[in-house]
């Protein structure tokens, strides 16, 4: 691998890392999420790496699909049924040609290493790859362009409405200067998004779907073990219904850059085998198949996420529109 080749990736993974600071990524002490075009902003701890963050918030994520032993908290601290979060399966429609994709990227890398004997058969199927990966596939295409939202969630405002009536009278001051700076920098995270959507089709396709994403302001599920979740009623730490949407969302989103990272590392290695086939060398496919592993991956793991019904329905959809 030549030094224009770590160039290309790094260059990739330096795009992505600053991509992972927006939505609930970064250092900062506040975690800023979307939900049903609007957005929840609650508090959370900064974490020393992405893997880190992860596990965090799969720690206090509510399941979409509630185990029999989950324990079911409402708001009020009263019991009550858990509604997973949910959104139309149009929307997953544009996420789920990217999983298509990336399978279909997966199978042609592996009989591209089984192939290193014949040239001919080799660029086939970098044309294939080339094809998938570094051409426009219009995962968009057929849905509804989403508007920017112009203020956060109503819940949030509200949070913050009672909070400042709960503070002294020379508190409220700061308390709203505070609040107006958080709305700004969540309004300017939400243009940059938009920005880098219109850049960057994958990382649309799968914002559709979380944009579209409604969640329950009321309940939510609790999936700590029984001893964990003792601990947690006894010392008062059970989490407030807006952190656990802002950690779900929070984990699609980091997810959602791990597919971003592999997908730009895989088609800069793409452009190098290219090189390598145009120059007479036989194409090594070696690197190109375990970066697409790794955005397989963390797709599967993004698809985890959502009720499997619904990923059904969306994969017959886009396999009936070929």
């Amino acid at each position: 691998m030549n030094s224009k080749k770590n160039t290309s990736i790094l260059s990739s993974k330096l795009k992505n890392g600053i991509n992972r600071s927006d939505n609930g990524g970064g250092s900062s002490s506040q975690l800023i999420c979307a939900a049903n075009h609007n957005s929840v902003i609650a508090f959370a701890p900064p974490s020393s790496s992405p893997s880190d963050r992860r596990n965090v918030l799969q720690k206090i994520i509510s399941a979409s699909t509630a185990a029999s032993a989950a324990v079911v908290i409402a708001a009020k601290n009263e019991p009550a049924h858990a509604v997973a979060p949910f959104a139309p399966v149009d929307a997953l429609v544009p996420a789920t040609r990217v999983k298509i994709m990336i399978d279909r990227s997966v199978d042609i890398a592996s009989k591209l290493i089984d192939a290193e004997g014949s040239i001919d058969i080799q660029l086939s199927m970098l044309h294939d790859l080339e094809h998938l990966l570094l051409t426009p596939q219009n995962f968009n295409i057929g849905t509804t362009p989403i508007d920017v939202p112009q203020q956060p969630a109503k819940s949030y405002l509200d949070a913050y409405a009672n909070y400042r009536k709960s503070v002294s009278i020379l508190e409220k001051p700061g308390a709203m200067l505070v609040q107006n700076g958080e709305i700004d920098a969540w309004k300017r995270l939400k243009r940059q998004e938009k920005v880098m959507e219109d850049a960057d089709e994958i990382r649309a396709a799968l914002n559709y779907y979380t944009s579209n994403l409604n969640f329950d302001s009321d309940h939510f599920v609790l999936t700590a073990s029984k001893d964990e979740r003792s601990k947690m009623i006894r010392e008062d730490r059970i989490p407030d219904v807006k952190t656990v949407i802002a950690s779900d969302m929070g984990l699609r989103y980091l997810l959602r850059n791990d597919i971003l990272t592999a997908c730009d590392d895989a088609r800069a290695e793409l452009k190098y085998q290219m090189k390598q086939t145009d120059a007479g060398a036989a194409a090594d496919g070696r690197e190109l198949l375990g970066l697409l592993l790794i955005a397989q991956s963390a797709c599967r793991k993004w698809f985890a996420l959502i009720d499997e019904k619904s990923v059904q329905e969306a994969l017959a959809i886009v396999s009936k529109d070929g």
